[in-house]
């Protein structure tokens, strides 16, 4: 453990503007829709009532627990803060422990008095202790705006537990994997089956599935209603064993190498062969995930049940997704789905251009340019992947929830005609590669979060009605397929063209920067 104190101040000098940032971002979910809540719903009471009844916002929010302000503030943005802690908790980890051994800088620390297991521990420590904090001071701020401290108490622990499980799963896939990206996928994996548990668990009525999921052990918590933070031992006991198996297996391999030891590829000059092996993995991995999600999600169609289109919580959720007055609740959950899977692909290109950083940081981009090839056909390789992945995994998603779900023919063009605003994403990704290499991590992870938070949860916090709000964003304008609207093209030709626009401006500044 020799060093582990210098290491630790490291890594909170490093953090010392991402952490503030994401702190504030998960206190703002959390106390400023309990705020929006006050001055915008009238009869908190009755609102209960009607999503209690909604069967498909029970699927994505969870269970109604407590009729109160911070009760429905935490039904409304809970499951999100503990997904998106979680993301933060993995990429964290990954970044200061893999990520360092990926980078060189490891071995290069190592060769001084640092113990072996020195940086792994300062790792846990700046990622634990960020996610304990993010408990407290959710607490803190619940407590103010809702004068209920056991509640807020019991929200920030649940908080604090899903990020202390998914630091604990990051940090055992560092072991495993040789590089980072690989080792964020593989505890992303994961954090998604622990999301797809919980909403099959609330969609369905099997409640008991939810015993299954990290995150469904801190809604078994059940904030401002039972306050069982009991449930949360199981939380800490997984999280116990699992750092336990990431110190054992760090151990156990060499500095650099992982458990699971990377195939060598074959030995070609073919660029695009290049491309595809650096690519297959991250795409055939989603594409899967894909499949699986939209026959999970899809089989949960035939079970929502339809609700009388009374109270105004009811009918602004009908009027904000369906277009048609015969558009039914599987209608409505349909188009909901598809569109979730829309907002989530939209990282799937951001990490594909992401490699192109990785290639040059590394040096291997400079060796691939010292060949024949171009700067523009080394860009427009992973460009074609991020472009043609992205419409690959929401037509198999597509594809088998319509399939399972009755509705083939409808449920695949809801879900083809998210691709143009999943390619803005990918605008911005080569844009920021350009422009800013350095920040392009950062930039992308930005933009994914602000395009899947801002028009229905902080834009509408901030006190920007969602109906102006969605305009910052791409997806609430295209065509609602899955429930009555027909196709207009003014959308997509719309998201094209920026998309066309942004990344043209990308690889002209590509074209004219230094490498590395």
């Amino acid at each position: 453990m020799n060093g582990t104190w210098i290491l630790t101040k490291l890594a909170l000098r490093r953090e010392r503007f991402i952490v503030p940032l994401w702190l504030l971002l998960l206190v703002a979910l959390a106390a400023g829709q309990v705020q929006r809540y006050a001055t915008g719903i009238p009869d908190i009471a009755a609102f209960a009532r009607e999503m209690a009844a909604n069967r498909a916002l029970t699927a994505f929010a969870g269970e109604v627990h407590s009729a109160t302000l911070a009760g429905m503030a935490v039904w409304k943005n809970a499951d999100a803060i503990y997904t998106i802690l979680g993301l933060i908790m993995i990429l964290t980890v990954v970044r200061h422990s893999r990520g360092e051994e990926e980078s060189g800088r490891a071995e290069l620390v190592g060769a001084g008095v640092v113990g072996r297991l020195a940086p792994l521990t300062a790792a846990l420590i700046v990622t634990c202790g960020s996610a304990v904090l993010a408990g407290l001071l959710t607490a803190a701020a619940m407590t103010s705006v809702s004068g209920d401290p056991a509640g807020s108490l019991a929200f920030g622990a649940a908080i604090a537990a899903a990020g202390l499980v998914f630091a604990a799963i990051g940090a055992v896939a560092a072991q495993l994997t040789q590089t980072a990206r690989t080792a964020v996928g593989v505890a992303a994996l994961g954090l998604g089956a622990g999301y797809l548990l919980r909403f099959l668990a609330d969609g369905s009525g099997l409640t008991a599935l939810k015993w299954l999921s990290p995150q469904g052990w801190s809604h078994l918590v059940r904030p401002y209603g039972a306050n069982d933070v009991a449930v949360l031992l199981l939380s800490l006991a997984f999280t116990a064993a699992a750092l336990a198996l990431a110190y054992r297996l760090r151990t156990r391999r060499d500095l650099g190498h992982g458990l699971i030891p990377e195939r060598p590829g074959p030995a070609t000059s073919d660029r695009l062969r290049l491309t595809w092996r650096l690519h297959k993995g991250l795409l055939l991995g989603w594409t899967a995930g894909y499949a699986v999600a939209g026959l999970v999600l899809g089989a949960l169609a035939t079970s929502i049940e339809e609700v009388a289109r009374e109270g105004a919580a009811v009918q602004e959720f009908f009027h904000r997704y369906t277009a048609s007055p015969e558009a039914t609740m599987t209608d409505a959950y349909l188009w909901l789905i598809v569109l979730s899977l829309g907002y989530v692909s939209a990282l799937y290109p951001l990490l594909a251009l992401l490699r192109l950083r990785n290639e040059e940081t590394s040096g291997r981009a400079e060796l691939l340019l010292s060949t024949p090839v171009s700067r523009l056909r080394w860009v427009a390789g992973h460009l074609l992947f991020a472009l043609a992945g992205t419409a690959l995994i929401l037509t198999a998603a597509g594809l088998t929830m319509g399939l399972v779900a009755g509705e083939p023919g409808k449920v695949l063009a809801g879900a083809l005609v998210q691709v143009p605003a999943t390619w803005i994403l990918a605008g911005v990704g080569v844009l920021a590669f350009g422009l800013l290499p350095r920040a392009a991590a950062a930039i992308s992870w930005a933009a994914f979060l602000f395009v899947n938070l801002f028009g229905e949860v902080l834009g509408p916090i901030l006190g920007i009605d969602y109906w102006i709000a969605k305009y910052a964003v791409p997806y609430p304008n295209l065509p609602m397929l899955v429930s009555g609207e027909p196709f207009t093209i003014t959308a997509i030709a719309v998201m094209t063209g920026i998309t066309a626009a942004l990344i043209t401006a990308g690889l002209t500044a590509v074209r004219r920067r230094a490498v590395g």
